[in-house]
């Protein structure tokens, strides 16, 4: 059984809310002038009237409902699920993502599960014949996703979830570190990175070292290591963040590519649940990776948005860098439109993501996305033959 965030979040009333709050501590909520909802600052174990909660969307505050705005120390937006992240913070313990959801929906009285036959179901579920006839030769080759080992939920008990500053300084929001279940480690000092498949089991946990001694000695990346297990999987065999993304994808047939895990993050810090990235955890695209994107998300429109590794945009080393891309698309051009984010006003550093420099960077790199066609990949291949 598999919690279904949406029916869940979208099914509580305002008096749902006042009950999640008061449970925390806040007394019965004040009104302002437009009706929203005033509570005491339970997100921060303030009895200040500083917490305002807007059930209707306020195009005035840019508010889509149901949103809580601390107007204090936190002062920030968050859903409700955050909200009791942070309140249960206060009172010492650790709540990951998804254990908030489950209390959000069992307090209420609205815990909507969706069964793994019934996920079955949607997964296959096609509407658009053009879809199906597009995918004919996919199929005949088709061999089932793998599905990869279960790592016990209880590990996540073991984490501290307090945003780490390195990354709150990052482009990555509050609301998004919990969405994706962002810990840290004191044993190791490293910041922790959940993996969940597309079915939201937990299946892998990397750790991400922040002292400079491990990073030179082991990396930066590697997988979690706790009573001499480690905690790896098959990065190639699943796109990190599917579980947070997959509605949104799967409704406009479109998803963003990256290659890291804090990509992700950085595209929910702006885009919020509007977000439809899912990142590749390397620079390749595995044939596992292509089938997730084109049979189970069912897209129409693939956006690779890697990272920059040329120092000139019109230098010889980005020609290299953009026919390397082209390659790595060529297996899913003929079944979906393929674009890349290339800079060509080098407004990236070396190395770094298109995500990285902030939501208006990115706004202006899709804006300049180049469509990668099958001549394209053709006169790619046949080039590189040439060199051979």
């Amino acid at each position: 059984m598999y919690l279904d965030k949406d029916a869940i979040l979208n099914s509580l009333t305002k008096e749902d809310i006042i009950k999640i709050v008061t449970y925390f501590g806040s007394s019965y909520p004040k009104t302002d002038s437009n009706g929203d909802l005033i509570f005491q600052s339970v997100c921060h174990g303030s009895d200040s009237w500083k917490l305002y909660y807007y059930h209707e969307p306020n195009e005035d505050k840019g508010y889509k409902g149901r949103t809580f705005h601390c107007y204090s120390k936190c002062s920030d937006s968050f859903n409700v699920v955050e909200l009791v992240i942070r309140a249960n913070r206060v009172k010492g313990k650790n709540l990951t993502w998804y254990k908030a959801l489950r209390f959000v929906g069992e307090l209420t009285g609205k815990l909507a599960v969706t069964s793994a036959d019934e996920i079955e179901k949607e997964k296959n579920r096609i509407n658009d014949f053009e879809w199906i006839n597009r995918l004919k030769s996919v199929k005949k080759n088709r061999r089932e996703v793998p599905t990869l080992s279960e790592i016990s939920e209880n590990i996540l008990d073991t984490f501290y979830y307090a945003p780490h500053e390195d990354w709150l300084n990052d482009n990555i929001s509050r609301e998004a570190l919990s969405r994706y279940e962002i810990g840290y480690y004191g044993l190791t000092n490293q910041i922790i990175i959940p993996h969940r498949d597309k079915d939201n089991r937990l299946i892998g946990i990397r750790g991400r070292y922040l002292d400079e001694s491990d990073i030179e000695r082991v990396g930066k990346y590697v997988p979690l290591q706790i009573s001499g297990k480690f905690l790896s999987h098959q990065l190639g065999s699943n796109l990190y963040g599917i579980n947070v993304t997959q509605n949104k994808i799967k409704s406009i047939r479109k998803a963003m590519l990256l290659e890291s895990e804090k990509g992700c993050m950085q595209n929910y810090s702006y885009f919020g649940e509007d977000s439809f990235a899912v990142a590749t955890c390397g620079s390749n695209i595995t044939v596992t990776q292509q089938k997730l994107l084109l049979q189970y998300l069912k897209c129409e429109e693939v956006i690779v948005a890697f990272d920059r590794e040329y120092h000139d945009a019109h230098s010889f080393e980005a020609e290299i860098y953009y026919n390397k891309l082209v390659k790595k698309v060529a297996g899913l051009v003929p079944y979906c439109k393929v674009c890349l984010l290339l800079d060509s006003e080098n407004r990236l550093p070396y190395k770094a993501s298109p995500t990285d420099m902030g939501k208006e960077t990115l706004l202006e790199l899709l804006d300049e996305k180049i469509v990668i066609t099958m001549d394209e990949v053709n006169r790619v291949l046949k080039e590189s033959k040439k060199e051979k």
